[in-house]
């Protein structure tokens, strides 16, 4: 049985990974959902004064604090850039890093600054424009959430999705994340699941760079951005297994 700790991705919360979360749990792992500063159930928190950083010390404090060794991380979509700054500053408690259908930084890169090496480049300026614009127009520093149809979100959950997401600050998209060096390379297993179902996606540069590198094994699933929402039990399956 393994210790996971399921990260989710922008706007969303803790709850996303509920059915994933509840398999996992029946088959005897010890599974830890945290949310991060400001959206979910902590929306409350929210600020444009949060950043990628306090993100990671959301999770950093939730294995600190579950005492968990041995995690099997997973990161989606935004999340991807959070657990690879976890890994890197603790990667002595890490077993296994799952990005699904997620962001892969290297050091000093943002989520912004990557899109424009994921997407054709009118597709980037797309996405960039809305991430800015809609904190412009509200003068609020946060980012309101993209439609869960945009996604291709089964067509059964789309309002579940939209009624849970909210925004989130724009500098936690506009932040660098900062590696110490070294520490990704100490975790022997990692995982990249390429939701295979919706498009443009920029998680197909991704999965291609990955694919076949050293320590990586790259899979997909003929799924919505929201693995952990349409495909649960394929998700808690592969999960399991690291």
């Amino acid at each position: 049985m393994s210790n996971i700790v399921l990260v989710h991705g922008a706007w969303h919360g803790g709850w996303c990974y509920r059915d994933t979360a509840r398999l996992l749990r029946a088959a005897g792992h010890v599974v830890a959902t945290p949310t991060h500063t400001g959206v979910g159930e902590r929306a409350h928190q929210s600020s444009e004064s949060i950043t990628l950083e306090t993100h990671v010390r959301d999770v950093i404090g939730c294995i600190e604090a579950e005492e968990l060794d041995d995690v099997v991380l997973c990161g989606h979509s935004y999340g991807g850039m959070v657990i690879t700054g976890v890994a890197d500053r603790m990667p002595g408690r890490i077993r296994s890093l799952v990005y699904l259908d997620a962001f892969v930084p290297e050091h000093g890169q943002s989520l912004n600054g990557l899109l424009p090496l994921a997407l054709a480049p009118e597709v980037a300026a797309e996405f960039l424009g809305a991430f800015r614009g809609t904190a412009a127009e509200r003068h609020s520093g946060l980012m309101q959430p993209i439609p869960a149809a945009m996604f291709n979100i089964a067509e059964a959950n789309r309002a579940w999705v939209d009624r849970r997401c909210v925004a989130q600050a724009l500098a936690t998209f506009e932040m660098p994340l900062l590696l110490s060096g070294g520490g990704l390379d100490k975790v022997g297993k990692r995982l990249y699941v390429l939701a295979d179902g919706w498009d443009p996606s920029p998680f197909r540069y991704f999965a291609a760079k990955y694919d076949g590198a050293p320590g990586w094994r790259v899979v997909s699933l003929p799924s919505s951005h929201d693995v952990m929402v349409d495909m649960p039990e394929a998700l808690a399956e592969l999960l399991g297994a690291q």
